[in-house]
C-alpha cells in the first residue's frame, strides 16, 4: 500500500474522468423498422422530434459504464414501444446524472408533451482507486434492473467500513461509509444526488423530475450510478495504518412511463453492460469506464404521386381522379389526410355542378373506402379524419376534381399530405373546352371582286355548358382587304351550329377598320365532340397582294387562321 493513495480529511482532488465516449457507428434498423437513430454523449440532453405519421418509437438504452475498466459497474439496459404523436419533441437523456466523480449516467427518454418520463437504464457505479493494491477488491455495483447492484467494498487493516448500496426502484441507494465519513446518497427519483460528508454535490438529474442522480463520492472516482433512483456514493478512505474503500453503487431502471410497452430491462453484470445480447448493441457501449447510448427505432410509410397515369381534364369537362400511393411494411393508425388544389388554376372538387367531397382510399386487394372530408372557408382544401391507411402493403387514395372554364391549361399537381407527409398528386394535365381550326374549302378572291366568306371551324373537347365567348376577328395586315365591301361594308359573324341552325351576330369594328369584336356568341357545340363552323365576309382591294394569305380569328384564348384566301 502507498501513503500518497490514502486520505482522510480534506478530500483530494478527484482523479479526471477517464469514461471512453463511443465512436458513432453506423447499423440497419430491425425489420420491421425502416429508420434508426443512435445518440451518443454529448454532456447534454438532446431533441428528437417523432416525423410525420409515426405513433410508436422503439427505443433501446445502455446506461453509462462506471469509471474503473476493470472494477467500474457496468451499465443497465432498458428498451421499451413508445407511443408518440408526430410532430411531439422526445427529450434523449445519454449518461447524465452520474455521481462525481465518474458514476455512470442514467440513459433514457422523456416526453416533453407530457411531462413525464418515460424510460431510463440505470449507471453503474465508479471505482477508480488509482494504483493502490490494497484498494483492488473493491468494486462499484453494475446498474440497471429495477434495482442497482451494491458496490463492493474492501478493507486494509481489518478497518470497518460499509460499501455503497444500488438503488432500490424510485428510492436512492445508501452512500459508503466509515466511522463518520460518508460519500453521497443515491438520490430518490426526482431528486439530485446526496452531497458527501464535506459537501461535494451529486450527480444532477438531466431534466427536472427525471430520475435520481448518483451520489457523490469521497475519495477517488467512486461516483455512484444515475438512474430511476440513484445508486450511494463511495468512499476511499484511512491512512498507513489501516483504511476503507468502496465503489459507487449502480442506479436503477424504469420502463413503465405513459404509452410505454413490451417494456424490459437487463442490469449490468459485474463490468459488463446489461443487453449485451441485443442485436443492436454495439461494444463497449455501457462496459465499465465507457459510455452509454440510446437507440431508438421507427417505421414510416412513403407517399409519393400514384394511381392512374396522368390525368387529363378538360375545361368545363368531366371528373378525373388524381392521387398518391402510400407504401409500407408495417400497419398505421388511422392518420389525417389533407388535399389541396393549386392555386388561380381553376380547378374544382367534383365538378361545376355536382360537388364531391370524398377522398377513396384502395388496399392492395382492391377493396376500396371512401371518407368525406370538410371543405376549407376559401374552397381550396379538403380534410379528412381518421383515415385508414390499408397497410402494410400499397395502397392507393384519389379525390375527384374537374376543370372549370377558364381553368388554366398545362400540366399541375393537387397537394396531399398523409399523416404530415407532403406529396403531389398524380399530373393533372388541363386541356381546352373547344378547338378552333380553319374550316372549310379555301376561297379565291379577285381583287376588287366580289365578297368572300372565310371562316373556321369550332369542335367540342368533352366539355359541358361551354359559356357565351367573345370573338375577334383580324384581317391580314398590310393586306388592303376590307369586311364586305368598299360598297356594302359587312361586320356580322355568322354561326353555323351542330343542329344546322344559323345566328347571326353583329359586331364592332375598331378604329383602324382592321378587326371586328363579337361579344356573346353561343358556339353552338353543346356536346362532346360536336361541331359548328362561323365566318366572317371579306373582300379583296385592288391593291391587294396576289396569293393566300387568311383572316385570323380568336374566340376567347384560341386563335386559328381562317379558311385559306387565295387572291388573284
Amino acid at each position: 500500500m502507498t501513503q500518497e493513495t490514502l486520505t482522510s480529511t480534506p478530500e483530494p482532488a478527484p482523479v479526471v474522468e477517464p469514461r471512453a465516449a463511443i465512436a458513432q457507428t453506423a447499423a440497419a434498423p430491425l425489420a420491421p423498422y425502416t429508420h434508426i437513430r443512435r445518440f451518443n454523449y454529448s454532456g447534454s440532453v438532446e431533441n428528437f422530434t417523432v416525423p410525420p405519421g409515426v405513433t410508436t418509437i422503439n427505443a433501446r438504452c445502455w446506461g453509462g459504464g462506471g469509471a474503473g475498466p476493470g472494477q467500474g459497474g457496468g451499465g443497465g439496459f432498458a428498451t421499451g414501444n413508445v407511443a408518440v404523436v408526430p410532430g411531439e419533441t422526445l427529450r434523449v437523456v445519454v449518461d447524465l446524472g452520474g455521481g462525481p466523480s465518474g458514476g455512470g449516467g442514467m440513459s433514457g427518454l422523456f416526453s416533453q408533451r407530457l411531462g413525464q418520463t418515460l424510460l431510463i437504464a440505470g449507471g453503474g457505479g465508479a471505482c477508480l482507486l488509482g494504483n493502490n493494491s490494497d484498494a483492488a477488491a473493491a468494486r462499484g455495483g453494475a446498474g440497471g434492473g429495477a434495482s442497482g447492484s451494491d458496490a463492493v467494498g474492501s478493507s486494509w487493516a481489518g478497518s470497518p467500513g460499509t460499501p455503497a448500496r444500488g438503488a432500490s426502484g424510485s428510492t436512492g441507494g445508501a452512500a459508503a461509509s466509515r466511522f463518520d465519513v460518508n460519500g453521497g446518497r443515491g438520490g430518490n427519483s426526482g431528486q439530485n444526488g446526496g452531497a458527501n460528508v464535506i459537501g461535494t454535490a451529486g450527480g444532477q438529474v438531466p431534466i427536472p423530475g427525471m430520475g435520481g442522480g448518483g451520489g457523490a463520492s469521497y475519495g477517488g472516482n467512486t461516483g455512484g450510478g444515475a438512474g430511476y433512483a440513484g445508486g450511494g456514493g463511495g468512499i476511499a478512505v484511512g491512512n498507513a495504518a489501516s483504511a476503507y474503500f468502496s465503489g459507487g453503487a449502480g442506479g436503477s431502471s424504469f420502463v413503465s412511463g405513459p404509452g410505454v410497452t413490451s417494456g424490459r430491462t437487463a442490469p449490468g453484470n459485474g463490468t459488463r453492460a446489461g443487453g449485451q445480447d441485443d442485436p443492436l448493441y454495439q461494444s463497449p457501449v455501457g462496459e465499465a469506464g465507457n459510455r452509454g447510448q440510446v437507440v431508438l427505432q421507427w417505421s414510416e410509410f412513403t407517399v409519393t404521386p400514384g394511381g392512374p397515369p396522368d390525368v387529363e381534364l378538360v375545361q368545363g369537362g368531366s371528373a378525373g381522379y388524381p392521387g398518391v400511393r402510400v407504401d409500407a411494411g408495417v400497419a398505421f393508425d388511422p392518420v389525417s389526410v389533407t388535399v389541396t388544389l393549386p392555386a388561380d388554376h381553376g380547378l374544382l372538387f367534383g365538378t361545376q355542378t355536382l360537388a364531391d367531397y370524398q377522398l377513396t382510399v384502395q388496399n392492395a386487394g382492391g377493396q376500396s373506402t371512401q371518407y368525406v372530408g370538410e371543405l376549407s372557408q376559401d374552397g381550396m382544401s379538403l380534410v379528412f379524419s381518421d383515415v385508414a391507411l390499408e397497410l402494410p402493403g400499397t395502397s392507393v387514395m384519389w379525390v375527384a376534381v374537374s376543370a372549370g372554364h377558364n381553368a388554366e391549361l398545362g400540366a399541375t399537381n393537387l397537394a396531399f399530405t398523409v399523416g404530415g407527409k407532403a406529396s403531389p398528386s398524380t399530373t393533372v394535365i388541363v386541356t381546352p373546352n373547344f378547338t378552333v381550326s380553319p374550316g372549310g374549302s379555301p376561297v379565291t378572291a379577285e381583287r376588287g371582286g366580289p365578297p368572300k366568306y372565310p371562316g373556321v371551324q369550332v369542335r367540342n373537347n368533352g366539355s359541358q355548358g361551354i359559356p357565351l365567348q367573345e370573338v375577334t376577328v383580324t384581317l391580314p395586315p398590310d393586306a388592303q382587304m376590307r369586311f364586305g365591301t368598299a360598297a356594302t361594308p359587312d361586320h356580322q359573324l355568322t354561326v353555323w351550329d351542330s343542329d344546322g341552325n344559323i345566328t347571326v351576330y353583329g359586331g364592332s369594328i375598331s378604329g383602324d377598320g382592321q378587326s371586328l369584336h363579337f361579344s356573346d356568341v353561343d358556339l353552338g357545340i353543346p356536346d362532346e365532340g360536336s361541331q359548328s363552323v362561323m365566318w366572317v365576309c371579306v373582300s379583296a382591294g385592288d391593291g391587294t397582294p396576289v396569293g393566300d394569305t387568311h383572316v385570323e380569328f380568336s374566340v376567347c384564348t384560341r386563335t386559328s387562321l381562317s379558311t385559306t384566301i387565295h387572291v388573284i
